[in-house]
């Protein structure tokens, strides 16, 4: 009798693990579910994802605005020279990073200002500028933080200068 029980087991599990290979992998609902997930989630996800690269482009432009202002800054205290201080600044922006935007000032000819504008190019065109300005007698510098469409270099605010403008 004991025989025949260990022949009786020994074929359940036989069977057992039969069935079980027949069940592994998912079903297709369960398949079809997950490719629902992954879909909504990437909706979501994929456009915080695109504003960010936007970000980082108009974050790239105000740390080379800032580079730009602060040579020009550093080299007008040298010798008190708004002229020097707008070749420095000419200097500074041939030779700053290009990708994203391109740099341009107009020379200094009154006042004490030098202001600097960013336009947006490899994708930025219709997002933006970006703008900044240092006022050379108090080193105190203004740059834009976000991209305005509407930014011209006439537009840029900057520190008010000793004539009240």
């Amino acid at each position: 009798m004991t025989t025949l029980n260990s022949r009786l087991q020994l074929a359940m599990l036989n069977r057992k693990k039969g069935r079980n290979l027949l069940e592994k992998g998912f079903t297709l609902v369960e398949l079809m579910i997950v490719i629902v997930i992954v879909g909504i989630l990437s909706s979501v996800a994929l456009p915080n994802f695109l504003s960010q690269q936007d970000k980082a482009k108009a974050t790239e432009g105000t740390t080379t605005l800032s580079s730009i202002l602060k040579t020009a800054y550093a080299d007008y205290q040298a010798d008190n020279s708004a002229t020097d201080a707008s070749t420095a600044a000419t200097v500074a922006i041939a030779g700053a990073n290009k990708v994203n935007f391109d740099y341009a000032h107009s020379p200094v000819t009154t006042g004490d200002t030098i202001r600097v504008l960013a336009t947006g190019k490899a994708g930025l065109e219709d997002k933006g500028n970006l703008g900044g300005c240092v006022k050379l007698t108090t080193g105190e510098i203004k740059i834009s933080k976000s991209l305005d469409t509407a930014l011209t270099e006439a537009k840029i605010s900057c520190p008010e200068t000793q004539n009240g403008g």
